[in-house]
């Protein structure tokens, strides 16, 4: 059996490259243990209001309410590649240890970002409000006001909440250089800025090219202020290991059997959970929908009314994409595991051993004209 030694030597410096790059870590808790299990449930606890004390009754009485509420970890990501010891010698074994690094760096983390920050942007009931294009300073901090006030209505902690921004909006915030745009950035616990590419409402994973991409629908976001509180980003299972061609420093340890090559091996399984009952700790500023132009005989532009169809799983299964956006009055078709509308899909995948049941908030055949919340139940499969 190998020996993975030298994979420990290595792992400090790509877990450094991790920490440094990855623009969720703060989200991450490890307050949820999946030790042992893919599925975790959290207590959902329910409390009665206070009522009147009645001097000849007593108290008013009310009732608790919980109920348990399944996590189940979704995203099992790996990969393997290999460098030719030569080709590692014959570039003063530069090769193989950049290649590990930038591998952590540019394929990895980004991914890990785009789901998570995806999975918060579909949650349902999160705070949000009407899509739009930020042009000016001005716009963002009115915008970012705007979002602080929806929060510290919701009661939501002002203290450590963290503004996700793109560079170009937070760069014209910083041109603004007043005195009202400081005290508003300076509320925040931390500012990150979130490259466009990893910053949007819906994602998939393409089983073709191994890539997380943008779902059709999905829409840019322009920021997103969040509560590390109402959120949970696990790492259930992070592995490196590395395997040299010719073992370590030549003892044969750790060596690589298959080849007269560098192996390296990445895994990494995880997912993003959102509290239930702390949606508002999530606020989502999104860019607006696409407009077409209403006839080509004129120059005037008609808006293409849009609505979203947010989906959620149930116990034993998973939906992706989490939601979609339809032109309002679309059909919606539904066959077995799959919802159709407006040339866009949400597929249910059931777990090993069980079938789509059902699927509810929506009717086959019918049309949708507002956003809608649909669920999917799976049941054992009997067969």
């Amino acid at each position: 059996m190998n020996s993975i030694q030298l994979a420990q030597k290595y792992q400090p410096l790509l877990d450094e490259i991790y920490k440094k790059e990855s623009l969720t870590g703060d989200l991450e808790h490890g307050k949820v243990k999946f030790d042992g299990s893919k599925v975790v449930k959290i207590l959902k606890l329910v409390l009665p209001s206070l009522g009147e004390y009645s001097r000849n009754s007593g108290f008013t009485s009310g009732d608790v309410e919980a109920s348990w509420e399944p996590w189940e970890l979704t995203q099992d990501r790996g990969r393997e590649f290999s460098v030719d010891a030569m080709d590692d010698e014959e570039t003063l074994n530069m090769t193989f240890g950049n290649a590990v690094s930038e591998f952590i760096r540019t394929k990895v983390v980004p991914q890990v970002d785009t789901y998570r920050f995806a999975t918060m942007a579909s949650k349902l009931n999160i705070s949000t409000t009407t899509g739009a294009t930020l042009s000016t300073g001005a716009d963002v901090i009115g915008a970012i006001r705007a979002g602080m006030s929806k929060m510290d209505e919701d009661e939501v902690p002002s203290e450590g909440r963290i503004l996700y921004i793109t560079p170009t909006l937070i760069g014209l915030v910083e041109d603004m250089d007043t005195t009202k745009s400081r005290e508003v950035i300076k509320s925040f616990a931390k500012i990150v800025k979130v490259p466009q590419s990893r910053f949007y409402t819906a994602c998939q994973y393409n089983s073709t090219t191994k890539e997380i991409e943008k779902t059709s629908g999905a829409v840019d976001i322009n920021f997103m202020i969040v509560h590390p509180t109402a959120v949970e980003a696990v790492a259930k299972h992070t592995k490196l290991r590395i395997f040299l061609a010719d073992g370590d420093d030549g003892t044969g340890a750790n060596k690589n059997q298959d080849a007269d090559a560098h192996k390296f091996q990445y895994r990494i399984y995880h997912d993003m959970f959102v509290y239930d009952n702390k949606v508002a700790g999530i606020y989502l500023h999104k860019k607006g929908s696409a407009q077409a132009p209403a006839n080509e005989s004129d120059n005037e532009e008609e808006t293409v009314t849009t609505v979203t169809i947010s989906a959620t799983a149930g116990e034993h299964g998973t939906v992706s994409p989490a939601s979609i956006e339809v032109a309002s009055g679309s059909t919606v078709t539904i066959s077995d595991n799959v919802l159709t509308c407006d040339s866009k899909t949400i597929t249910a995948t059931p777990a090993e051993g069980y079938v789509v049941d059902a699927w509810t908030g929506v009717s086959n055949n019918g049309t949708v004209s507002e956003d809608k919340s649909v669920s999917v139940s799976f049941k054992a499969d009997e067969q």
